[in-house]
């Protein structure tokens, strides 16, 4: 990702807008949500159970565990209307909340920390730890600081370093911006970054 090595072919149209590979981008940049749903279905599936064995007992006239349904069903009607009330409003709101949250899962974007990656043959995926690793390097590299002296992280469409100087050293922040920038346009991101380079301003005290 060095800005020495600059694809000559990167005018081409890139493989990513070839729909199979596209998918698989997406496959891997985006959250399964395979766990919530299999979530759902074991409580609609549970619920359905005691229903229906709720129901079948009170057909049969058995009692489960030593409890009769219909005692409780009972017992909840003889129940103050406040109490009933009470309860009803309760379930309600937990059970609307629980919707809504397998709703908001359902529809809104949720995303692995990955970006996809520009390419002219293959659909390229990489782990944001990678692109923030090589961000804080080229920032180290242009403002000489010590390798432990810059941190990026990396969001949707940003990306921090934080160069931590030693307590009395100048950085170059110009020049530490640059550089990460050269390193985000050699990456060409899906979807692309902005770089914001930050000097602490509490330096660090070595020794």
């Amino acid at each position: 990702m060095s800005p020495d090595r600059v694809d000559p072919v990167r005018k081409t149209p890139p493989a990513d807008d070839d729909r199979f590979v596209r998918r698989l981008v997406r496959r891997e940049t985006s959250a399964s949500r395979t766990p919530s749903v299999v979530v759902a279905m074991v409580l609609l599936l549970v619920l359905a159970a005691a229903v229906g064995t709720a129901a079948v007992v009170v057909l049969l006239d058995e009692r489960i565990a030593g409890v009769d349904p219909r005692s409780i069903v009972d017992a909840a009607v003889r129940a103050p209307d406040g109490l009933v009330d009470a309860l009803v409003i309760t379930v309600g709101a937990a059970l609307a909340l629980l919707g809504l949250w397998f709703l908001l899962h359902g529809l809104l974007p949720s995303r692995r920390p990955r970006h996809a990656v520009r390419s002219t043959r293959l659909g390229v995926v990489v782990d944001d730890e990678v692109l923030a690793s090589a961000a804080a390097r080229a920032a180290r590299s242009a403002t000489r600081l010590a390798p432990d002296a810059a941190v990026g992280s990396v969001g949707r469409r940003t990306l921090d370093v934080v160069l931590l100087p030693a307590a009395g050293v100048d950085v170059a922040a110009l020049a530490a911006t640059e550089a990460v920038d050269r390193e985000l346009a050699d990456a060409d991101t899906v979807p692309p970054l902005t770089a914001r380079v930050r000097v602490r301003p509490t330096g660090r005290i070595d020794g």
